[in-house]
């Protein structure tokens, strides 16, 4: 009897000597395995996300830039590839469109002229330091009257491509803005229907993103070219 004590006694203790240090070694190496995969998992979900809400970030700027673009297109009398002779475009921009707009009152003013009609014309210029904006180019929109512009170019959206967008017109005989401006580009036919195509760096994938739409001159005064 009191041998199977003791051995019971023997057995008990050594089902309570616990793990070894090279069980608890490989526990560590185990646990360090998954801790890590998971961090990566983690890290790779989050970036995933950053680059889906930054496209969807630039395609809802590039949309609103273009409504707002056909906005004006829409209450023009005439659209242009190029500025007037006398007008002053501002040092290291690049013209792409220009717009000029019925005036609000033909009839004679108070100092005896008639209203200046209003114009409006759009830039594109690379990002310079200094300024908060985000590169590589900015498209612009300056105000103006009678080929006198008024104030300074005001950044309408940043964040558009250094490249030309990939796009064609298909407007019989319209005029090309060019492919050395940058990401805004332009096709005017008759100097009422345009075709808008606009290209934004996606960051921080560096891929471009571009969408095009078309807007016609509404107002009766523009006289189409044939």
């Amino acid at each position: 009897m009191k041998m199977h004590m003791k051995l019971m006694i023997k057995g008990w203790h050594h089902t309570r000597t616990g793990f070894t240090l090279t069980e608890l070694l490989v526990a560590a190496l185990i646990g360090g395995i998954a801790v890590t995969m998971a961090g990566w998992g983690m890290v790779a979900l989050l970036q995933n996300n950053q680059r889906v809400e930054e496209q969807a970030t630039t395609r809802m700027n590039l949309s609103r830039a273009l409504d707002f673009i056909s906005d004006d297109i829409r209450s023009a009398i005439k659209v242009s590839t190029t500025a007037p002779s006398d007008w002053t475009t501002p040092s290291g921009y690049n013209l792409v469109m220009f717009i000029e707009k019925p005036a609000d009152n033909l009839e004679e003013q108070e100092d005896g002229t008639l209203a200046s009609t209003p114009q409006v014309a759009y830039y594109t210029r690379a990002k310079t330091s200094g300024i908060n904006w985000r590169g590589p180019m900015i498209l612009y929109r300056q105000k103006g009257s009678g080929n006198v512009a008024q104030g300074n170019p005001q950044a309408l959206i940043d964040g558009i491509a250094d490249t030309s967008p990939n796009c064609s017109s298909n407007l019989t005989g319209a005029v090309d803005s060019g492919t050395s401006k940058g990401g805004f580009r332009v096709f005017v036919q008759h100097q009422r229907n345009v075709k808008l195509c606009i290209a934004g760096l996606v960051m921080p994938t560096n891929t471009i993103y571009q969408t095009e739409t078309l807007a016609a001159v509404r107002s009766g005064s523009a006289t189409p070219t044939p």
